[in-house]
């Protein structure tokens, strides 16, 4: 199988339901945040809790808006399995690095903690669609048959 060709098969697919701009780069500013909040000099109980604060939003906003159910009726209709994939589960790997290694740096200079936001916020919206499984539908094989 041609690479070149299965990134063009990719890219050439449409997301039938995308992540609304409004929850992709509010979650992605959330996580950027909380991720962010373990670089600086603040004490600790202040740092983990906007860190907690932040995914906990994050997470709540994206369960909650209304697309989430239109997922769940397109995925219903087109036979597509809600478990979420390795694809779907990678990204996170790296953001859950990032919350891991935050602390190292912690009272880090301004330009250090601008770029940890920049870097995590920036990951979070590129991943996003991926991680929600909204990039996932556009992989859908076709509508259920009644037989």
């Amino acid at each position: 199988m041609d690479p070149m060709n299965s990134l063009a098969d990719m890219k050439s697919r449409v997301t039938p339901i995308p992540t609304p701009l409004s929850v992709r780069l509010s979650s992605s500013f959330l996580v950027g945040a909380a991720v962010t909040s373990l670089t600086t000099d603040l004490t600790p109980m202040i740092k983990f809790s906007i860190t907690a604060v932040g995914l906990a939003l994050a997470l709540l906003i994206a369960f909650v808006h209304p697309y989430r159910g239109e997922m769940r009726v397109y995925r219903f209709q087109n036979n597509i399995s809600p478990v979420p994939t390795i694809s779907q589960v990678m990204p996170l790997f790296f953001t859950w690095l990032a919350l891991m290694l935050a602390p190292i740096i912690s009272g880090a200079p301004l330009w250090a903690t601008l770029l940890v936001f920049l870097a995590a916020t920036g990951w979070m919206y590129l991943t996003f669609p991926h991680v929600d499984g909204s990039r996932k539908l556009a992989f859908a094989e076709g509508p259920r048959r009644n037989t």
